[in-house]
């Protein structure tokens, strides 16, 4: 029996900055911005988060679950579907084409470039 792998969703289109903020509150923790040129599925954002935990969470059971929740907010998919293994952007969807160009693990890294250059520009003001 195949098992299916449900995507997280994200379309690709700034909407993953959002997915990964809601992560970064419900845990009080920013995840470092280095990693996201290689968060290709949820499994690897998990793997980024875990670095910023203490050892003594990584043992709760309920964690996978609790991240799952906070990164399909955005999309609201059934965070009961998503596995590590979950792709985080849509699959099919125009942005998946572009990111296969450029590599869409950078196109997440330029967002929070771009999300943080414009949040700078803003408070300045």
């Amino acid at each position: 029996m195949q098992t299916i792998v449900h995507s997280v969703g994200l379309a690709g289109d700034g909407d993953e900055i959002w997915a990964i903020e809601e992560v970064e509150r419900a845990f009080d923790v920013k995840l470092d911005k280095e990693d996201a040129p290689n968060w290709v599925t949820a499994g690897d954002v998990f793997a980024s988060l875990q670095k910023k935990l203490p050892d003594s969470v990584h043992l709760e059971s309920e964690l996978w679950d609790k991240f799952a929740v906070a990164l399909s907010q955005e999309t609201a998919v059934d965070p009961k579907t998503l596995s590590p293994d979950s792709p985080l952007i849509l699959e099919g969807h125009p942005w998946r084409k572009i990111s296969a160009l450029v590599g869409w693990g950078w196109g997440i890294a330029l967002a929070f470039l771009l999300f943080s250059f414009g949040a700078a520009i803003v408070a300045s003001l």
